[in-house]
């Protein structure tokens, strides 16, 4: 219903903003001669595909509704709010009260504002006098460590050192940051304030400095798994060496800190309790009596042959796997791709890796289960809220041992002898603009991950991946370390194998979201719109994608019963918050739950029927899945929309078995090592999940041992 414009309102055109998410959001707000509104967005810098989808949708609701009284746009709240915000500010002058520069005064005392974050609800206090924020305090949050701490820790603090609401959010922690900031907004407006009130940027900056010289035994750009695997190595070999490690994100961590946690490896005691198939038998069969390619796969089939054969004749009934299977389904699951000499040095050394992280303090679940795309059941598990079970415990040990680690320090280039071709140091550049030359007399270690976040390499790579997709992986994930090496001569491989993760949250790409403890696949189906399994649950990840993708809406539901349900997920999220906002369906019954996501009750009842026959039969003739553990009986019932999100790239550079880059000719680049995901050919075309971390570990720790050597 229009609003009563002739008595209360000026007709004409309004202009105001509020603060969004990243900046200033200023609308224009015409008020008709009969109430009539129009609403237009003039002006703002929020997120493509996040904010924007605010941006373009509350003008057409507000014209509809002839009111500013509607809903926001699901996950653009703080985009929504700001331009209604500025709409009422707008509306305001219309009613002819002035527009004046100052704050209202507030009312002194302290407020409340709740927001829901990345893991949960995230509630403040503020206390104000009459024209100040005195202090902004957390009173309660679930945010993941490191990353979503931080976020708060600095959002609160530059609230109250530069009185202001337009404060950035930090990078790689925007969920976090938009919650703490939408928090404080209600509290600030339960005080008195305005939407204008508390909006003024604060310009930070420093005048250029003068380049800084350090010198470090050696030196590491970036902080996951791979880095800190590599710092904590050297330093334990030789608690006199001078270690720096670099990271341009404001957070410890990369995309390490945002994993599952499953880590691959072959490990006799974590896979006693499980059963060796017929099926799983069959499927050993079958890949040892494939023609090898060349020399070095035929020698892996062999010596994987040759442990299948001991195994079969020692009688055992648990569940078949050495390293040398596990190369072998690594390589077959990169459809041969891969570089066999790397693959089985991954594999040779993953259980190592594995038993050293947990001697760092990783809290390892005792059994292995099988986590998506892993094709085996080797996944072992960290009892840890994403990735925090594998970075913290790291990050304190590298502490601890005197381990120079900076953040917000960019690697801008190389250092490399013009004679010798090592590379001796780099040059970097701080986040306030100050320049350093880091030399290092061991050379560096490149860990600075991936390229999935960098649109223009992920299309030079493959045209495929559209500018618009989403990615799991954090902001920082642009390719930075295989810059700088091709710069000084490096060779890629592999840099056309991108992989799209199957199951993450539509719209965000997050792997968050899941209605269970853990990310293995053994008591979960995946259904489509029609309520229909449609794809083997424990395939391929590209073939999980390309499967989900040929489904109406290119989605699907994880269902699952109660059975695998905990208070919290693998995420650290509440499952009852998740459920209450929606993002989890729950039901009673199966019909229940057919009808909360749209799906025929009948199909999904057959369907579930139908899987837990095939679980008591430990076969599936309609897909060929393998893994089995539980049927799906035990009420409530729970769905979660998945959704495929670019996840790992599997090119970079080219290394060989000690870690060491490689230039177009095959030979080492003196100095230069490179580990994770910014090193290509171990993973092929295709990447096993439970793989990457296991790869971070093993290579980390190589590339220290070799730098170390000399």
């Amino acid at each position: 219903m229009p609003i009563d414009a002739p008595k209360t309102y000026r007709p004409g055109t309004y202009e105001a903003e509020a603060q969004g998410l990243l900046g200033p959001v200023r609308v224009a707000l015409t008020v008709g001669e009969k109430g009539e509104l129009d609403l237009r967005v003039l002006s703002h810098r929020e997120t493509p595909g996040v904010g924007t989808r605010a941006v373009d949708a509350l003008p057409a609701a507000v014209r509809a509704a002839g009111s500013l009284d509607v809903d926001a746009v699901s996950g653009a709240t703080v985009t929504s709010r700001a331009i209604l915000d500025a709409a009422r500010e707008a509306l305001r002058a219309a009613s002819g009260a002035a527009q004046d520069e100052g704050r209202t005064a507030l009312r002194a005392g302290v407020y409340r504002g709740r927001a829901y974050g990345s893991n949960g609800w995230i509630e403040l206090e503020v206390k104000v006098d009459e024209s100040t924020i005195l202090d902004v305090r957390v009173v309660e949050s679930h945010e993941t460590p490191l990353m979503g701490t931080t976020a708060i820790e600095r959002i609160t603090h530059r609230i109250v050192e530069d009185q202001t609401l337009a404060v950035d959010a930090v990078s790689g922690a925007t969920v976090t940051s938009q919650a703490v900031l939408e928090a404080a907004r209600q509290a600030l407006a339960e005080a008195g304030a305005r939407p204008k009130d508390f909006t003024r940027k604060v310009l930070r900056g420093a005048p250029p400095a003068p380049c800084r010289r350090e010198a470090f035994d050696l030196v590491i750009v970036g902080s996951g798994a791979a880095g800190l695997a590599a710092a904590v190595t050297a330093a334990e070999a030789d608690p006199k060496l001078s270690i720096l490690v670099l990271e341009k994100m404001p957070v410890i961590g990369g995309n390490s800190l945002r994993c599952a946690s499953g880590c691959n490896a072959a490990d006799p005691e974590a896979q006693a309790s499980i059963p060796m198939t017929e099926t799983l038998a069959a499927a050993v069969e079958r890949a040892l009596a494939v023609e090898p390619a060349d020399p070095s796969e035929a020698e892996l089939l062999a010596d994987c042959r040759s442990a299948w054969e001991r195994y079969r004749a020692s009688g055992s009934r648990s569940l078949f796997d050495c390293p040398e299977w596990h190369a072998v389904q690594t390589h077959w699951g990169g459809d041969r791709k891969g570089d066999v000499a790397l693959i089985r040095t991954f594999a040779d050394h993953a259980l190592e890796a594995l038993r050293w992280l947990e001697s760092e303090g990783a809290p390892f679940l005792p059994t292995a289960s099988q986590g998506a795309g892993a094709l085996w059941q080797r996944t072992h598990q960290i009892a840890a809220p994403a990735g925090t079970g594998i970075i913290l415990p790291l990050l304190d040990r590298a502490r601890a041992l005197g381990i120079d680690l900076r953040t917000e320090v960019r690697a801008e280039m190389l250092v490399q002898d013009p004679v010798t071709r090592r590379i001796t140091g780099l040059e970097a550049m701080a986040a306030d603009g100050s320049p350093f030359l880091f030399e290092s007399r061991l050379g560096v270690i490149l860990a600075s991950g991936g390229y999935s976040q960098n649109r223009a390499m992920r299309a030079a790579s493959s045209p495929a991946l559209t500018a618009d997709m989403v990615s799991t992986n954090q902001p920082g994930a642009t390719g930075d370390g295989i810059l700088l090496a091709e710069a000084v001569g490096a060779a890629v491989t592999g840099m056309e194998y991108v992989q799209v993760y199957p199951l993450a949250a539509p719209g965000s790409g997050a792997i968050q979201g899941r209605a269970r403890r853990m990310s293995g696949l053994d008591d979960v189906i995946d259904v489509n719109c029609r309520g229909e399994r449609f794809v083997n649950e424990d395939a391929r990840r590209d073939d999980f994608v390309a499967a989900i993708l040929r489904q109406p809406g290119s989605m699907c539901w994880d269902v699952n019963d109660s059975s695998i349900v905990e208070p919290v997920n693998g995420s650290g999220e509440d499952i009852e918050t998740l459920v209450q906002l929606g993002r989890i369906r729950r039901a009673d019954t199966l019909a229940e739950l057919a009808r909360k996501i749209g799906v025929p009750a009948d199909a999904l009842e057959r369907t579930v029927a139908e899987f837990n026959r095939m679980v008591k039969a430990g076969r599936d003739p309609v897909f060929g899945r393998q893994l089995f553990d539980r049927p799906i009986e035990k009420p409530p019932f729970y769905a979660v929309a998945r959704a495929p999100s670019i996840h790992h790239t599997m090119g970079g550079l080219k290394i060989n078995p000690r870690a060491e880059v490689l230039d177009g000719e095959g030979r080492p680049i003196p100095g230069l090592f490179a580990a994770g995901e910014v090193a290509g050919g171990i993973h092929g075309s295709n990447r096993l999940g439970g793989n990457a971390i296991t790869d971070c570990l093993v290579f980390g720790r190589i590339a220290a041992r070799t730098a170390m050597a000399g």
